[in-house]
């Protein structure tokens, strides 16, 4: 059901399957900072219950002067878009406006930020992330929201991308916290991309980093992805997306330097007018290829496209606010599978044991039964006196 989720929102982010259910124009609540933007609704004890029971609700309910409930600000404004497409609308309550005091008391918000699914009770626990956010929405939406989009469903990255379906998600939300840290458009899975990346992490070198040929990494319009290629042992998506971001150190504070070699990967992670990303694993992971759309280091064009992180924004502070240490993204799957292969090595070795302990009692019972066999049958020369009497018996 989490696949399913975070599939639905996927698609209706692309597809327009209801129409817009923005509302009637905001009565008497002001927008007080952080929140500016058109989809995300001011809410007040004036007009709330009134909103609350015309349709379905996420409300935020925030203080101005609280960290985190900026950052999840900022996750928002990238779930209205896609939540407005099922009917659900992001509303905005702020606590600390003495209007409202007895207005979040008794939605039991003592602390914050608080993101609550009114028509569910659902509370969103999770980290402040977009993609995480969405998944949440997908899982708390009602049954009925969910059919019309299901009796379109197409081709859904979480459900056909790897036997492992987060993959596809750890990718691009490392892509994207570095992406939110520079305050550039999110990138999407492009399945397209996915696959050309997928045939070459099959077939790549493991020994060095190796670009494919242009023509093995077409779009259908004929325009050719860029790439990263990573290579390792065990990589996972946070670890490889990292490794490529970390080359921000031969830059200056993030921007491009001419002539400097050694900055590609980063700069096609932040490139502007990126907005596409397929990635895959190859050769039981020691091989990371991902492909963009449109490609990025374009020749002359890194000044103006390559874009720095922002204020407060550089290094781990900036990934945190965005959501995520990235490269943490996808570890938990590696120990996960280390753990695994140690069971399994140790259940080999357990088996192994039992064998040599079963093939020396085996010795032992043949060693014995020889033994017996010897017992019973007399010496050589024993046999021979015995021969030589029979023959003296029978010349006789």
């Amino acid at each position: 059901m989490r696949h399913l989720g975070s599939c639905l929102f996927w698609l209706l982010w692309h597809l327009d399957l209801a129409k817009d259910f923005h509302s009637s124009p905001r009565e008497s609540c002001a927008a007080h900072p952080p929140y500016i933007g058109d989809l995300i609704l001011p809410l007040c004890a004036g007009n709330f219950p009134e909103k609350s029971a015309a349709s379905s609700w996420v409300v935020h309910f925030y203080a101005g002067n609280c960290r985190r409930c900026r950052e999840l600000a900022v996750a928002l404004q990238d779930v209205s878009a896609p939540a407005l497409k099922l009917g659900i609308k992001v509303g905005a309550v702020d606590c600390h406006d003495t209007s409202n005091a007895q207005l979040c008391r008794s939605y039991k918000v003592w602390k914050f930020p608080v993101l609550i699914f009114l028509s569910s009770g659902s509370r969103y626990t999770g980290p402040l992330a977009t993609a995480e956010i969405m998944t949440w929405l997908g899982e708390a939406s009602e049954p009925g929201l969910l059919a019309p989009a299901l009796q379109k469903m197409s081709v859904c990255p979480a459900f056909h991308l790897y036997e492992e379906p987060q993959l596809a998600r750890e990718f691009l939300t490392a892509h994207n916290i570095y992406r939110c840290a520079a305050g550039i458009d999110m990138l999407e899975w492009d399945m397209a991309a996915f696959q050309t990346a997928r045939s070459y992490a099959q077939k790549a070198p493991t020994d060095r980093l190796a670009h494919s040929k242009a023509r093995e990494r077409q779009s259908k319009q004929g325009a050719t992805f860029g790439e990263n290629v990573a290579v390792g042992f065990g990589l996972w998506p946070g670890q490889v997306v990292a490794r490529w971001y970390d080359e921000i150190r031969n830059t200056q504070g993030g921007k491009f330097r001419p002539n400097r070699a050694g900055l590609g990967h980063y700069t096609q992670l932040v490139w502007r007018k990126t907005r596409r990303v397929g990635c895959s694993f190859g050769q039981d992971r020691r091989v990371a290829i991902c492909h963009y759309d449109p490609a990025g280091n374009e020749r002359g064009k890194h000044l103006s496209q390559v874009a720095p992180p922002l204020p407060g924004f550089f290094g781990r502070e900036g990934q945190e606010r965005c959501g995520a240490i990235v490269e943490e993204i996808g570890v938990l799957d590696i120990q996960k599978g280390l753990a695994d292969l140690t069971k399994r090595l140790d259940a080999v070795g357990e088996e192994n044991t039992l064998l040599r302990e079963e093939n020396a009692l085996l010795k032992d019972a043949i060693d014995e039964r020889i033994e017996g066999i010897k017992a019973r049958v007399p010496p050589a020369d024993a046999q021979r006196r015995r021969g030589d009497r029979e023959c003296e018996l029978n010349a006789t």
